[in-house]
């Protein structure tokens, strides 16, 4: 039992993987088809998104805060 458990634990890891990396491939895109680049602040809550550190709520947050000032 405890195996099927962590198999299910593997695979939602995974789907939440790909889920986050469609989530950043998309915003790129969208930033790349207005004209506009992706800075080193963007690249990092990115990546932070993609590592697990920031939840998407996080991630909207952080990439909008430097235009909230």
């Amino acid at each position: 039992m405890p195996s099927a458990v962590h198999s299910f634990t593997t695979l939602l890891d995974h789907q939440e993987h790909q889920l986050r990396q469609t989530h950043v491939e998309g915003w790129i895109a969208q930033q790349n088809a207005a004209g506009f680049g992706i800075d080193q602040h963007m690249t990092d809550a990115l990546n932070a998104y993609l590592d697990g550190r920031f939840d998407l709520l996080a991630l909207l947050t952080e990439l909008r805060r430097p235009y909230l000032n």
